[in-house]
């Protein structure tokens, strides 16, 4: 059975992060329940690997369409509004956290 562990820190805190993530909004659903798992554990096993996989790409996939619609319209905001600007921060920290796991994960 394929397995592996997370022994950088920068993978350890992508996991971390995601997991912190399904906790702040009590999800339970299937890929919560790996993350909060995987979290806990230090490491992926078996088919675990392919469903965190499958997440990774998923969240990769819809954050280039957030990116679309944000950077064009934080073109078009005036300088004083900083909201849309930590956002879109926001979510390239997350997609660079997801570009490190999918790496990892191949």
């Amino acid at each position: 059975m394929a397995k592996k562990v997370f022994k950088k820190d920068g993978i350890k805190k992508a996991i971390k992060n995601i997991a912190d993530d399904f906790r702040y909004s009590n999800d339970m659903s299937k890929y919560a329940l790996l993350f909060y798992k995987v979290d806990k554990d230090g490491e992926v096993r078996g088919s675990d690997i392919d469903t965190m996989r499958e997440y990774i790409q998923t969240g990769l996939e819809e954050l280039e369409k957030e990116f679309q619609t944000l950077e064009w319209r934080a073109e078009q905001m005036e300088s004083g509004e900083n909201d849309e600007i930590a956002l879109i921060e926001n979510l390239r920290t997350i997609e660079e956290e997801y570009l490190l796991l999918r790496d990892f994960l191949k």
